[in-house]
């Protein structure tokens, strides 16, 4: 039903201006909401409702003007039925002229009244809580969507409020009664009251500055825009800050890395600079040890070439004749050593039998300079080398060896 659905859709508006109303949860900064019952009482029912219809006794009509009122009775059927519902006084008219209409008994004063309260204080003190609502303070923001809503509702239900209004002043073309049942027209004044009572709370909340009766005082919707205008501000300065904040740690991370790098930078130069360092140290060391090692050469190659150089001096006569000079030489160093020196003449006379045997064997007519077996028998006593000489032996080196070494000798004539 129509008329339900207003009710209704009312007292959800009810209860959500009441709940705007409360101290911990409504409007804040000091702005005060008028409660229900303060925009009742400034209502006057003379300046809402048109005067209530007088009753008529029935008289009979011009054929005309039955006929008419039938149209209107079946064009306004279903109005009607929604209207009048279960506590109209009278029941529905027949589609008849001549059908009588029957109705019901009439509430008592103390009946009206009670049913009458009872509807007031389903307005001002509904049952229960809009869906959403929670006991937390609402921000400013919440306040204004929330009086928006209601403002935009309480425009869309206008035109059925006027429609109840104008119902109000009219009589039912039949019986010619109030359009109303008693009940009925009691819920109708009711939510045309409380829409009226909201209408006139949201008219003060959104009244217009722009007015110079209003300029002194401002409105609650502006002073709840300035409210939420300041908290943007304030958040728009917070996130500002804290974008700040961040660019200075981004800034801060970025030197940080910036030096690191640097520090890394700095200590890879110096790293490689050492390493450079060492490098150029141990060059110039290997440098000097090769140059000493070549001056060592050197030298010891010059103390060798004297020392052969010596050795072949003494050898001054060569051929079988030096051979036995040297090998005097030999018997007059071991004079005192027998044994010492038949070892000499017995290892020198192996040496020249091989070579006189095999001529051709290379092995045998190569002597290492630094044999120790030579040495000890041969090398160590005077003439010992020089007999070597004396017998063709030359002074070589061979695969890196010093050696004593013989060409291949003529037997005849060398041995």
């Amino acid at each position: 039903m129509e008329l339900r659905r207003v009710e209704d859709e009312v007292k959800s508006h009810c209860k959500s201006w009441r709940y705007l109303c409360r101290p911990s949860g409504g409007a804040c900064n000091g702005d005060s909401m008028p409660t229900l019952k303060d925009l009742f009482s400034r209502l006057n029912d003379e300046d809402i409702f048109p005067p209530e219809p007088e009753e008529e006794p029935e008289d009979v009509e011009d054929d005309i003007q039955m006929k008419e009122d039938e149209k209107m009775v079946k064009e306004e059927k279903t109005d009607k039925e929604e209207c009048l519902d279960s506590d109209k006084n009278s029941t529905e008219n027949s589609t008849s002229a001549n059908s009588v209409p029957v109705s019901k008994p009439a509430l008592s004063a103390s009946e009206s009244i009670a049913f009458s309260d009872s509807i007031f204080i389903g307005y001002i003190d509904p049952e229960g809580e809009e869906e959403g609502m929670t006991d937390h303070e609402m921000t400013p923001q919440q306040i204004l969507e929330r009086l928006e809503n209601i403002k935009a509702s309480l425009t869309a239900l206008a035109p059925k409020i006027n429609k109840f209004l104008k119902r109000l002043a009219e009589k039912d073309p039949i019986t010619r009664k109030p359009r109303y049942g008693e009940k009925a027209m009691i819920r109708v004044k009711h939510a045309v009251r409380a829409y009226k009572a909201l209408e006139l709370g949201i008219s003060g909340a959104f009244q217009d500055h722009t007015k110079p009766e209003s300029a002194e005082q401002s409105s609650l919707v502006s002073n709840l825009q300035k409210q939420i205008q300041m908290q943007e501000e304030q958040m728009n300065e917070q996130r500002q800050a804290k974008q700040t904040q961040e660019q200075i740690e981004l800034e801060r991370i970025a030197n940080e890395k910036l030096l690191a790098e640097k520090r890394e930078t700095e200590q890879r130069l110096l790293e490689d600079q050492r390493k450079r360092e060492e490098e150029l140290e141990l060059s110039r060391r290997a440098e000097e040890a090769r140059r000493r090692r070549i001056e060592e050469e050197q030298l010891a190659l010059a103390a060798e070439r004297e020392a052969d150089a010596n050795l072949l001096s003494l050898v001054p006569t060569k051929g079988p004749e030096g051979v036995r000079e040297q090998i005097e030489r030999m018997r007059q160093a071991l004079k005192g050593d027998r044994a010492a020196l038949d070892v000499a003449l017995g290892s020198l006379y192996t040496l020249f039998d091989q070579i006189s045997r095999k001529p051709e064997e290379v092995s045998f007519r190569r002597v290492r300079r630094d044999h120790p077996k030579f040495n000890e028998d041969i090398g160590r006593h005077v003439g010992g080398k020089e007999v070597l000489i004396a017998a063709g032996f030359r002074l070589e080196t061979l695969d890196g060896i010093k050696c004593f070494f013989s060409r291949e000798p003529n037997i005849e004539h060398d041995m």
